[in-house]
């Protein structure tokens, strides 16, 4: 990507179309990188030349902030290309729905939840009217509408939308796809926190099983996997040589994925001795 950003500056010059579009897709490499230091100015750069592509850069920079930690600028900068969205698009265009919905997440990050639900509900709404119930993009908003109402407390009606989720995903994507498989753990986040350990223990099984057939025993979902279950059955109180090995299990995956001394690992390692001292008579 670099490569083709520099022969197109040498070619067409740093203020033309190509270019800056170049610049921005190399911006969204660093960012999924996690390069948000050398991202965040070519973002800058792009939105400043290029008014053609302002709503998706913005879009695109939003993102960036957002995984970066940097809410305040998010919000704000949210708040703008929902407006320009809005003004040039129209309330239901899918640009226009995609900035209600990053602006629910946005919220949502913030503490500001009733505001989030506020902005989760519509754009969930929207997309429904627009791209139909079984649309991933509709999918991605009952996710994100089912996760905020599980922080609020609302546990039954998330429930339902977790449901739906699972459902659809499969219905759409096979029951082993990745997003299947993530939203089958997170329907089981929310029957543990109901009390439902058995029909939840039935879920990470499933989730564990199918990450590692495709991710991979080392893949980070598969030892997210790894770790739900463990907990979960800690917290049943039976199956404990089996949360030693599933725990021990998640450190190895750790240590190989990050090295011995990463946050992450310590934490690990940290939990594993907890657990042996818990549990050392029995």
């Amino acid at each position: 990507v670099r490569c083709r950003a520099k022969a197109i500056e040498e070619r067409l010059g740093s203020e033309h179309v190509e270019f800056l579009k170049a610049s921005s897709r190399l911006a969204n490499v660093l960012t999924a990188r996690g390069d948000y230091a050398e991202a965040e100015p070519l973002q800058l750069e792009v939105l400043a030349k290029h008014e053609t592509a302002t709503l998706r850069e913005l879009h695109n920079l939003t993102k960036m902030l957002l995984r970066a930690g940097n809410l305040a600028e998010a919000e704000t900068l949210c708040r703008r290309g929902l407006t320009e969205c809005e003004r040039v698009l129209g309330e239901m265009h899918a640009e226009t729905l995609e900035s209600v919905s990053m602006l629910g997440l946005v919220l949502w990050q913030r503490g500001k939840l009733q505001e989030a639900e506020v902005h989760c509900r519509k754009g969930l709404e929207g997309r429904e009217t627009l791209l139909g119930p079984m649309h991933l993009d509709t999918l991605g908003s009952v996710n994100n509408l089912a996760g905020l109402l599980y922080q609020q407390g609302n546990l039954e009606e998330a429930e339902v939308l977790q449901r739906r989720a699972v459902a659809a995903c499969e219905a759409q994507l096979g029951a082993n796809h990745p997003d299947t498989l993530l939203s089958v753990n997170n329907l089981a986040v929310l029957l543990q926190s109901q009390g439902k350990l058995q029909d939840a223990e039935g879920l990470y099984r499933r989730a564990l099983a199918g990450s590692e057939a495709q991710l991979g025993a080392g893949h980070p979902h598969t030892l997210d996997s790894v770790w739900n279950l463990a907990r979960l059955l800690e917290a049943k109180g039976d199956h404990l040589a089996e949360v030693e090995e599933l725990y021990l299990r998640e450190l190895k995956g750790l240590e190989e994925l990050h090295g011995p001394d990463h946050q992450e690992t310590q934490s690990s390692r940290r939990n594993l001795e907890r657990f042996r001292g818990k549990h050392a008579t029995g």
